[in-house]
């Protein structure tokens, strides 16, 4: 598959970058704070093997972007309004939380007070501006710089030449496809991320085995996400045993962390159901039985009672078999660590090993496993995340 650089999606050119000595007493972590960067990114600049290892007198180099945060001139100020946390704030002025941390001396990021005055380190937003990329990078681009919880992010590369490229969310893999000289790929932000800055790092490896790697930060912002209470029948509430969802989730984690390497899918997922009544949203916080709110929806639900359940894309069936908490299950591997779940059923209709087209019938809406009353619970895992369906729907990924 060939990629094509989207020009809504913001691009970093190549520039020349400026540079910073090491001094004594210097660590990695508090350079890359006082740049605004993260170590992730600061290493990749640098092509350091081993961060905890810098010396007095050492070279680094740094983006343009880093350098004019050291030089700016005037800090901001900022007054916390009631429902503000500093990852919320950090997330509005696109500046890492530990640097308001340290400028305010804030000995518990989690304890800020109402009218309280923060003191914003200036120029602090490195999230939308120019970066050095070094050798073979030509370009890097983002599906979005400011992306809201549950969503999936979808990256891109062009390189002058060709070269193996692998690139990470903070420590994660992003799980990539490509052509050598082209690249796009898609990672999960869990719905319960915290806001704030983020490093995406790309490494290339040349034939001869030089390697290059460059980074960039991304904000995480708050998801629209409202709360609801689950109340399970009595003959039901068995499924709630910690050991029984422990065990469950065990077996769908060991199938999601198989990541084929190639997308099955083309174009955008249709729904899984004629009728798209939707009757829980994605990443709704959850309280059972009036319990504290300890977890989240991690699919969207579909009202209805034996209507035909379809494949919204094509690819493996890799699961269909009746689960304890899930019920009667399919799950459908789409390639690129992408998969998607249909929960509930009352039976199904297609075997593990089956290939699936778009439209094709995978089972019938029912009331099986830990439910309240017959649905179709529609789940997407990318890396063993859940994300948002309705996206994979409203959206053409990569492009």
């Amino acid at each position: 598959m060939v990629l094509v650089l989207l020009s809504a999606w913001p691009v970093l050119a190549q520039t020349d970058d400026a540079t910073y000595t090491v001094q004594v007493g210097d660590t990695l972590s508090q350079v890359a704070l006082k740049y605004n960067l993260g170590i992730i990114e600061l290493a990749a600049y640098n092509n350091l093997a081993n961060p905890n290892l810098i010396i007095a007198g050492q070279t680094l180099r740094l983006p343009l972007h880093a350098a004019a945060v050291a030089n700016a001139p005037a800090d901001q100020v900022y007054t916390v309004q009631p429902g503000n946390t500093l990852f919320e704030i950090a997330a509005q002025f696109g500046v890492r939380p530990a640097r308001i941390a340290a400028a305010n001396q804030l000995a518990n990021i989690d304890l800020i007070e109402v009218g309280q005055t923060l003191l914003i380190p200036a120029s602090a937003s490195s999230v939308g501006k120019p970066a050095f990329l070094p050798a073979p990078f030509q370009a890097i681009g983002f599906s979005e710089e400011r992306i809201a919880q549950g969503r999936t992010l979808i990256i891109s590369a062009t390189l002058t030449t060709s070269a193996t490229m692998t690139a990470q969310f903070e420590d994660r893999p992003i799980f990539l496809t490509g052509d050598g000289r082209r690249y796009w790929g898609i990672v999960g932000i869990h719905a319960l991320t915290d806001v704030g800055v983020y490093s995406v790092g790309f490494r290339a490896t040349l034939p001869n085995g030089t390697q290059s790697a460059v980074a960039h930060n991304i904000v995480v912002v708050a998801g629209d996400y409202h709360t609801e209470t689950i109340t399970v029948s009595s003959d039901r509430e068995n499924l709630l045993d910690p050991a029984v969802i422990s065990a469950e989730a065990e077996k769908m984690r060991f199938i999601w962390n198989q990541v084929s390497p190639q997308p099955l899918w083309d174009g955008p997922f249709g729904y899984p159901v004629a009728d798209a009544r939707i009757t829980s949203d994605f990443g709704t916080r959850r309280s059972y039985g009036g319990g504290p709110v300890n977890g989240y929806h991690a699919g969207t639900d579909f009202g209805g009672n034996g209507q035909p359940i379809y494949a919204p894309a094509a690819g493996l069936v890799v699961l269909a078999e009746p689960l304890n908490v899930r019920g009667n299950a399919v799950l459908i591997d789409h390639g690129l660590g992408l998969f998607s779940g249909y929960w509930h059923q009352s039976h199904t209709v297609v075997k593990a090993g089956d290939m699936v087209a778009p439209g094709d019938i995978i089972g019938y809406i029912g009331n099986t496993g830990l439910v309240t009353g017959p649905h179709l619970h529609w789940e997407m895992r990318l890396g063993g995340i859940a994300v948002d369906p309705l996206q994979w729907v409203q959206e053409r990924i990569p492009f």
